[in-house]
């Protein structure tokens, strides 16, 4: 998918470019090198963020975020090299639609309609948003289209910090689409469900093949889990992070259990709340279609047991991620660890953005 913000873009090597996000608790920062037939990763770096610096998206304490952006370049395992970047756009600052249209090979017609279809279907003026679009699937008769938008206001704020920061924003997409391009096989053909339980807060996303066709925001979080540890077995929140993930659902039988039992019915709930609107509402002249992969990523699914008791309820696989799934690495293993590289999911994901940019006028 092209980049939300589509202004004379150039081409360049994949060293130039780092990857950046903060949707969560943290800023991530990562940089993927070419090298023969596989990658390395010459660069990354995570720096927790203190509450308030990011609200729902927005950064409302510019001071304090460039501070610990800062000391996040200053404390990189490896080297980055440039100063150019791709940003990813929290979930809930991004407007998802698909659309269905008559079949159309005229470009300017294409992107009029799409432009019109666009003012219709999301909830905010045309003036207001940027926006991009994707053709999903077409027949002779038809087309479906997924629309993604952002508000200006978000993106002005991003593009203002980052500015102060020497640093050239030259892409920005939903997380979403960095997690699917991440988390999902290049070949596969069917329907999938990422689950990414972050520190605050949730996020789904169904995705047809591996582009992002509906999302959806929850308040479950790790955060949630960690403190359900801390007021029942009086733990410190430290050791309670680290219950959840040394013993987590499995640890102590039935009463361990039932510690968790009321975020696990609520997740629950809610994928099936998912799966359900995929079902009934999207796509509707297809028969037969079907969630055939769900994965669970963010430090959230570092609980031990969740893949398995989500695999019983919803009697389908559930696993955890691999969000280097599609990299291939030259000798060395990555060297974020397995539970942390969790929580890098979309920054690996729009970092591998880089294998295929395309200049766009």
């Amino acid at each position: 998918m092209k980049n939300v913000v589509m202004a004379n873009l150039s081409r360049c090597n994949e060293v130039c470019y780092f990857g950046v996000d903060f949707s969560g608790a943290s800023i991530r920062l990562l940089q993927l090198e070419k090298k023969n037939e596989g990658f390395k990763v010459s660069g990354w770096s995570q720096r927790k963020i203190s509450k308030g610096i990011v609200d729902q998206g927005v950064i409302v304490n510019k001071k304090a975020f460039i501070e610990a952006f800062r000391e996040a370049l200053v404390n990189v395992e490896g080297n980055f090299f440039g100063n150019n970047i791709m940003l990813t756009i929290p979930e809930e600052k991004v407007f998802t639609r698909v659309i269905s249209i008559p079949f159309m090979d005229d470009r300017k017609s294409l992107e009029e309609t799409i432009k019109w279809e666009t003012e219709a279907n999301i909830p905010v003026a045309l003036d207001d948003i940027y926006y991009d679009w994707e053709i999903l699937d077409k027949t002779k008769n038809k087309m479906n289209v997924l629309i993604m938008a952002t508000n200006k206001k978000v993106v002005d704020n991003y593009l203002d910090i980052f500015d102060s920061l020497n640093l050239n924003i030259v892409a920005l997409e939903p997380e979403s689409l960095s997690m699917a391009r991440s988390l999902i096989e290049k070949k596969f053909q069917d329907y999938a469900l990422i689950v990414y339980i972050g520190t605050n807060s949730s996020s789904f996303a169904v995705c047809k093949k591996d582009i992002p066709v509906f999302t959806a925001d929850s308040s479950i979080s790790g955060k949630m889990m960690t403190e359900i540890v801390v007021k029942e077995l009086g733990y410190s929140f430290e050791k309670a992070e680290s219950y959840k993930i040394k013993k987590g659902i499995e640890g102590s039988g039935l009463e361990n259990k039932t510690i968790f039992n009321s975020v696990l019915e609520n997740l629950l709930r809610e994928i099936k709340k998912t799966i359900d609107f995929l079902q009934e509402n999207l796509f509707l002249e297809e028969k037969n279609k079907k969630i055939t992969k769900i994965i669970l990523c963010g430090g959230g699914s570092n609980l031990k047991g969740l893949s398995s008791y989500l695999t019983v309820k919803l009697k389908q696989p559930v696993v955890q991620a691999n969000p280097w799934f599609n990299l291939n690495f030259v000798k060395k293993i990555p060297p974020i660890s397995k539970q942390n590289s969790q929580g890098f999911a979309p920054v690996i994901g729009l970092t591998l953005k880089t294998q295929d940019y395309e200049k766009i006028n």
